[in-house]
């Protein structure tokens, strides 16, 4: 029985579900189909919903690549398990690797401690916040800030560019498995061949070494790691992007956002 899954919700206000892995079922008794395209707010406890919008409005606000929220999600059988999520924001949907919460587990403070943020919705019905990633914490905005982020339900503020991968975490190539369409616009990705290539054929030899380890700790803790490497556009002519990612992983996948980097 897996304790962990991704979904990928959408920016919009009400933050709807557009994917979410089989592992879900396990714990929460959802079939995959049952809830893609249902409102998170519908998943979430009552009591929680005021805490998970102010942390959805400062996600889509500040493009956080990574935060996590602890809170409680509403299961088939209309109960309730607690749930720690990690979000990445990613142009225009935000990816997400759920956990159900052990807050005296290893991996629980591994993941704590390479976030961005980490924010707990309290049983008061209050959001507590818990840390940030160099002591800085960015504003939780306050319910008004909504009506200039989104008109028709579309963010109006200008997104930055990322694009993101879930990738096989049990094959050594980490062989594709899900490529977004700003793949093609920053790194020339071919998105529909990309589906089971190997994700190391798009990174220069120098850097695999680095990147494997890395990754691996990503893997072996369910944490969070911080990337840097050339995107290889054509091997043949030396033609590479610098990018740099942020990952996490569960039993389901591993999740990577990937944004255009400064050559350094």
């Amino acid at each position: 029985m897996s304790n962990n899954w991704i979904a990928i919700y959408d920016n919009s206000l009400e933050a709807r579900l557009v994917y979410v892995s089989e592992s879900i079922t396990d714990y929460t008794g959802w079939e995959p189909e049952e809830i893609i395209g249902v409102e998170a707010y519908d998943l979430f406890h009552p009591g929680d919903h005021e805490s998970i919008r102010k942390v959805h409005i400062a996600n889509v606000l500040n493009e956080k690549m990574s935060s996590m929220v602890s809170y409680r999600f509403k299961c088939k059988n209309d109960g309730y398990v607690p749930v720690e999520t990690i979000v990445h924001y990613c142009h225009d949907v935000l990816i997400s690797c759920n956990f159900i919460y052990d807050i005296n587990s290893l991996d629980h403070k591994m993941r704590a401690n390479t976030v961005d943020e980490v924010y707990a919705c309290l049983a008061d019905g209050s959001l507590q916040f818990c840390g940030a990633w160099g002591d800085k914490q960015y504003k939780i905005e306050e319910a008004f800030i909504a009506d200039s982020l989104w008109v028709d339900n579309r963010v109006v503020k200008t997104q930055e560019p990322r694009f993101c991968l879930i990738l096989n975490r049990f094959s050594d190539a980490l062989n594709i498995v899900y490529a977004s369409k700003l793949g093609q616009e920053l790194v020339l990705l071919d998105v529909p061949n990309a589906i089971g290539l190997p994700f190391y054929d798009f990174v220069l030899d120098r850097d695999i070494e680095v990147l494997q380890r890395q990754i691996d700790l990503a893997k072996e803790h369910d944490m969070v790691v911080r990337l840097r490497f050339d995107w290889v556009i054509d091997r043949q002519k030396g033609v590479s992007e610098p990018v740099e990612a942020i990952t996490s992983c569960t039993n389901d996948g591993l999740v990577m956002v990937l944004r255009l980097s400064p050559r350094l």
